[in-house]
């Protein structure tokens, strides 16, 4: 059996993101992993990383989210907002179906207690996908929006 060893850096503190490319950058020593991992970065007013913390480890293809925990570590640590970040062992960064469900699941759950979900960036071998700059992050965004608006209405 083959285990696949990777040195892990970590990110020098304090962490600034104005681009998914800085997120990219600053975790994309995991993209020599062989499982994925799930990841939750939490970030103040600013867009200053306070901290992150491994969500979950999962398969070679797939990790367990929990909206509940997301929402919970966020909470802890005192977060303005989140980014969440996952890697691709296969080392293509576009998304599935199942990071697409659960992007717009945790953007509902997390609108709803105020942290806003800024992106989910998906780390691949050599680039990396970026749910915001592909406009996604927007429409779940407005879609969250809109439902809160209504269930506050029908509350």
């Amino acid at each position: 059996m083959k285990f696949q060893v990777f040195e892990v850096v970590e990110p020098r503190f304090p962490v600034n993101f104005s681009k998914s490319k800085d997120v990219y950058d600053t975790m994309k020593t995991y993209k020599k992993s062989d499982r994925e991992i799930f990841f939750i970065l939490f970030l103040n007013s600013k867009n200053s990383m306070l901290d992150y913390v491994i969500h979950t480890i999962g398969t070679v293809d797939s990790s367990a989210v929990y909206p509940r925990e997301v929402i919970r570590s966020a909470l802890i640590n005192n977060a303005s907002s989140i980014i969440v970040c996952h890697n691709h062992p296969s080392g293509d960064p576009h998304p599935s179906e199942a990071d697409k469900e659960i992007t717009r699941i945790l953007v509902n759950a997390c609108e709803m207690v105020g942290i806003p979900v800024l992106d989910h960036v998906i780390i691949g071998k050599e680039e990396h996908y970026s749910f915001a700059d592909d406009g996604l992050m927007k429409r779940y965004i407005d879609q969250a929006k809109e439902t809160l608006g209504q269930a506050s209405i029908n509350f």
